[in-house]
């Protein structure tokens, strides 16, 4: 588990709630101010990544205020004078930064925009920099993608895809369906990817997700899929989770690019790149297996 800092724009709240000002701040141990007349919270969660840990630390501040509304995170965008401020160093020290004249061997980030003609940045990349060299404050912040995903499971809410996971007995393959659950309650992509796909649900509402490993003989991922009749999400692990829908079968109008018995998944997979929107099968002996994979697929961190 990591710990991270956030800061959340607030709504449903002000600072004259005594109430409920005491609720967070005994759970919470937030840091409380307003902005322009908008309440702002820096609070710290933990999880295993940004994203579960925001969403954890957002439930847990709508549970002890029930009228709270957590609109996004605040981006906190800094210039050359609050970096300077921030580090303890001089502006033109910070600007030497900017131009690579100090430590140019990695390059300092790209601004965020311009405030007054000057060029602004995101603290949380600028501080990532700063931790190069050891002048960071600490603390650890979501990315710009993790303060996407973050911002828009805050507006759509959590929408959870629910799974139907089969591992077929794969190594390791209890940690590859939790880390898959996860990305179903926490990453708008894969979220939305499976939500884009309702014909990979099962009678239950579930999706369907085959797990497979690159080394297993297509012909055994073949017979696996002959159980299901509708399209599934194949999901195969290497330095990353990558998902492909697919269905199973041979069609009989279907012209397949065959595959030899002794192909695996991951031959396979490097066909498919060769041969976009072909079936594929490979004689069994006593019947044709096959599987024809579609244009949607998606890859995803592993844990």
């Amino acid at each position: 588990m990591f710990e991270y800092e956030f800061t959340f724009v607030l709504d449903g709240i002000t600072l004259d709630d005594e109430d409920t000002v005491r609720a967070l701040t005994d759970e919470l141990d937030p840091v409380l101010f307003s902005v322009h007349g908008t309440v702002h919270m820096t609070v710290a969660g933990e999880g295993p990544d940004a994203t579960a840990a925001a969403l954890a630390t957002a439930e847990r501040a709508r549970r002890l205020a029930p009228g709270l509304r957590l609109l996004r995170l605040d981006r906190d965008i800094v210039g050359v004078a609050d970096i300077a401020e921030r580090t303890g160093r001089s502006r033109q020290n910070v600007n030497q930064w900017v131009n690579g004249t100090r430590h140019g061997e990695t390059p300092f980030p790209a601004p965020e925009g311009t405030a007054g003609r000057h060029p602004v940045w995101l603290w949380s990349e600028v501080n990532d920099w700063l931790r190069r060299y050891g002048i960071d404050d600490g603390e650890n912040r979501p990315t710009r993608a993790e303060m996407a995903d973050i911002d828009y499971l805050l507006r759509h809410g959590s929408r959870t895809a629910r799974l139907h996971v089969d591992l077929g007995g794969v190594h390791n393959g209890e940690d590859i369906a939790r880390q898959l659950k996860q990305h179903a309650s926490t990453t708008p992509q894969f979220v939305e990817f499976l939500l884009r796909h309702p014909e990979v649900r099962d009678a239950q509402g579930k999706h369907i997700l085959v797990v497979s490993r690159p080394d297993e003989a297509v012909t055994d991922l073949f017979q696996r899929l002959e159980r299901y009749d509708r399209p599934v999400v194949l999901v195969t692990v290497r330095d990353r989770i990558h998902a492909r829908v697919l269905a199973p079968g041979v069609g009989a109008d279907a012209d397949p690019v065959p595959l030899e018995p002794e192909a695996t998944v991951g031959d396979w997979l490097g066909l498919i790149r060769l041969y976009p929107g072909h079936a594929f099968a490979v004689d069994s002996g006593d019947d044709a297996l096959g599987a024809a994979p579609g244009d949607s697929s998606l890859q995803l961190t592993t844990a």
